[in-house]
């Protein structure tokens, strides 16, 4: 049912200071994503977003405007992923998706592996993090 260019815009996901701090601690714990004061002494210059922080952003916008009407049965790959530019409180994130292709499961024809890029953009229309998914599904 995927067609190949098939374009889809998610979002937006709005990205706090609390939540950046929250992700942070739990998963992520450099101070320049967990203490503001410290931050501002770093390179950024400022609390920024953990990059696994964007991704798991990203694959919620993915999961809920998307790979949900799908029949998945697993992700097999990440490739190429790059961060491009911080995610800082305030930020508003979309995601661009787009079915780069498609083919039968060599070993099983009740399947198909679908690939997508995903590219996401903040409120300033910047990238922030781009990535290409693999992904099993059901026919």
């Amino acid at each position: 049912d995927l067609s190949i260019g098939e374009e889809r815009t998610l979002g937006p996901w709005p990205v706090t200071e609390s939540d950046i701090v929250s992700f942070a601690t739990d998963y992520d714990p450099l101070p320049f994503h967990t203490d503001p004061v410290a931050a501002a002494e770093t390179p950024h210059d400022g609390l920024i977003a953990s990059g696994l922080q964007t991704v798991c952003i990203a694959n919620r916008l993915v999961v809920d405007g998307f790979r949900r009407d799908l029949a998945v049965i697993a992700g097999l790959e990440i490739e190429h992923m790059t961060w491009s530019k911080p995610v800082r409180p305030g930020a508003v994130l979309t995601v661009e998706s787009k079915i780069l292709d498609k083919r039968l499961s060599e070993s099983n024809p009740d399947n198909g592996i679908v690939r997508h890029e995903i590219r996401v953009f903040d409120q300033d229309d910047a990238e922030v993090l781009s990535y290409v998914e693999a992904m099993l599904v059901e026919r």
